[in-house]
């Protein structure tokens, strides 16, 4: 199956989750003008909100997750889980049982890398979907170089 097809996307554009500054009614903008509209960090008490602001806003479309591994716990997966989102986005952290679990939801997986080693591990050892690439140049926390 096509990748554009998998995550409802016209365009091969991704917004980044940004944190907690990406709010559900962003992401349902990207996701509404073709792309794939991730929302942002947030407690997993307004998580389902969130999902359900882009599943209203932007029907049709995929639903993208940023789970901040410094800051995400084991709620926030279950939300993604129980509320099936179709892609998560792991930054700053994770493993392979991460991206099993979330695989095994049928979720696809992305992880933030800003190294070789780092793309190498989410690939080759973790299993991961694919890549959000960060150079220096971007904003707030950085990857790596």
């Amino acid at each position: 199956m096509d990748l554009l097809d998998r995550w409802k996307v016209d365009r091969p554009i991704a917004q980044a989750g940004m944190g907690n500054m990406a709010p559900p009614a962003l992401a349902a903008a990207v996701a509404r003008a073709g792309g794939l509209g991730t929302i942002g960090m947030c407690a997993p008490t307004k998580l389902k909100a969130a999902i359900d602001c882009v599943r209203q806003e932007a029907p049709g479309r995929s639903v993208a997750v940023n789970l901040l591994m410094p800051f995400a716990n084991s709620d926030h997966i279950e939300v993604c889980i129980k509320y099936r989102v179709d892609v998560a986005v792991i930054a700053f952290g994770g493993d392979a049982v991460l991206v099993e679990r979330l695989q095994a939801a049928d979720i696809a997986l992305f992880v933030l890398v800003g190294t070789e080693s780092q793309a190498r591990t989410a690939l080759d050892e973790w299993g991961a979907d694919g890549l959000f690439a960060q150079g220096e140049e971007a904003g707030g926390h950085l990857a790596g170089r």
